[in-house]
């Protein structure tokens, strides 16, 4: 650091002011992208991920340079709104769907590879299924083996209750009827309960306990 002569009380606090809101806002800049940084390894290290969609949501707000008190010095790590749910995970709550109607579950043959780190397969998106879907005419055995019938012509889908299952064969056996059809999605129920499983607020702690030793660090290079 260079050697500054001040010719006055005032100048001297000036410039310490000065030196001392510098390396603030460069001390709450490096712990929010450490706590960032932080926040993304717990998110791998503890979530299912199925593509970068969650961990590129996390995000921190750096202290503008502009900044002339030590009061105004602030930064903030967190996740975007699009990504809501892991807000949920954070702190834990109930999931219900934004519509009022029952949520839609995939179980895992629904998923690429057939596992639950997959993907849901276009084929298997509700919305791609509602248009396809046979639907029985009433409650009878036969409604239901004639929707199974038109179902099975192309391995499509039929609903029995709260369940949507894939028909992937019919055979007529005497006077029975016998289908193969294994189930898709699930749409029980109207809510599901999300555990409580922190990832941001150790994130954040952990970086926090670097903030003195960051500060005199930076404090040394003005």
């Amino acid at each position: 650091m260079a050697t500054k002569i001040f010719s006055s009380l005032k100048e001297v606090t000036e410039d310490v002011n000065k030196r001392f809101v510098k390396a603030g806002i460069n001390t709450v800049n490096i712990v929010a992208a450490t706590a960032r940084n932080n926040a993304i390894r717990n998110i791998q290290s503890n979530f299912t991920l199925r593509n970068n969609f969650t961990v590129s949501g996390v995000k921190f707000t750096k202290c503008g340079a502009n900044v002339k008190t030590l009061s105004e010095i602030s930064s903030e790590t967190g996740i975007d709104e699009r990504r809501g749910y892991m807000a949920r995970q954070e702190e834990g709550g109930v999931r219900k769907s934004s519509s009022g109607a029952n949520l839609v579950i995939p179980h895992t043959r629904a998923r690429k590879g057939q596992s639950n780190s997959g993907l849901i397969s276009s084929r298997y998106k509700y919305a791609t299924i509602k248009q396809n879907l046979k639907r029985r005419q009433d409650g009878s055995k036969m409604a239901l083996a004639v929707a199974a019938f038109n179902a099975a012509q192309n391995r499509g889908f039929i609903r029995i209750d709260n369940t949507i299952f894939q028909v992937s064969k019919f055979e007529p056996k005497g006077d029975n009827r016998m289908f193969i059809a294994k189930p898709v999605l699930n749409l029980k129920f109207n809510s599901t309960v999300t555990p409580k499983k922190e990832w941001l607020r150790p994130a954040s702690e952990k970086a926090a306990n670097l903030m003195q030793r960051i500060f005199n660090s930076e404090m040394d290079k003005l």
